[in-house]
């Protein structure tokens, strides 16, 4: 069962290409940040017609977020080319992916009607929109909590990593790399001793390979956590800046009631 900040997980049942939502234009589209870490979200397909400027934390949260799309995309284009060609596929590997997916779509909707909601209740206001430092989007929380620990978005695969393909490609974030010549043929007219050694040496580079994502996992678990804690410390910093200036301003008003006070009084 999905958790209160998640979405149900899509089940496709069978493969069919989806995911997609058409010509999307300017929307969704995240400008660049500025001097406070704060991007430009574009909410329609014009760009300009409706827009928002996120906090450092949301502007974050929604770069990984839209990357993941992106990536899933291209993934989507691999797979079906390894479909046509009937080489190396995986179709449960391949549905697996398809909903992902879309489930990644799903959330980038959601936190974009999420974050027009906020503007139509006043609690982003605007025009121009600027998100306050105190909202946060929650339900993507869990996101990026996954998405920091290398834990699959899955349900179904939220399981001890293996060495699959796709929880391979999807968890160490490589980029997508054209799908290899078939050298099955080749392979059958070598010699035994010689593929026992390729057997050997791919164990040796297998277990290497998943060294390496380990140490990545957790240089990335702790990068997460450091990133986290100098949010909040940023955030109680602002928080008692504004206080003390609210403070300097009223100790300013009351200074000037009392000057004007015995001003009056001294003409009088």
């Amino acid at each position: 069962m999905a958790t209160p900040d998640d979405l149900p997980w899509p089940e496709l049942g069978n493969v069919s290409r989806g995911a997609t939502r058409g010509n999307q234009g300017q929307k969704g589209v995240l400008g660049p940040p500025d001097s406070e870490g704060r991007c430009v979200l574009q909410l329609r397909v014009q760009p300009g017609v409706l827009a928002v400027r996120l906090n450092r934390k949301a502007s974050d949260w929604y770069r990984i977020l839209d990357g993941e799309v992106n990536r899933a995309l291209k993934l989507t284009k691999t797979y079906w080319r390894k479909a046509r060609r009937r080489q190396d596929y995986d179709a449960r590997a391949d549905q697996d992916h398809m909903e992902l997916h879309e489930w990644l779509q799903q959330l980038k909707d959601k936190t974009m009607s999420h974050l027009e909601l906020l503007m139509q209740k006043g609690d982003i206001q605007g025009p121009p929109y600027i998100m306050p430092d105190d909202i946060e989007i929650t339900f993507l929380r869990k996101f990026i909590e996954r998405q920091a620990n290398g834990i699959p978005h899955n349900p179904r695969l939220r399981n001890p990593i293996d060495d699959h393909t796709y929880l391979r490609d999807h968890l160490t974030g490589d980029s997508i790399t054209p799908e290899p010549p078939d050298t099955s043929y080749t392979d059958h007219q070598r010699p035994m001793h010689d593929r026992l050694s390729d057997g050997s040496t791919n164990s040796s580079s297998l277990q290497t390979a998943r060294n390496a994502l380990s140490r990545a996992q957790k240089d990335t678990q702790d990068a997460f956590m450091r990133y986290t804690t100098c949010l909040d410390v940023e955030r109680q910093a602002r928080h008692a800046l504004v206080i003390e200036e609210k403070r300097r301003d009223e100790i300013s008003e009351f200074i000037k009631s009392i000057l004007m006070l015995k001003r009056s009084t001294h003409i009088s």
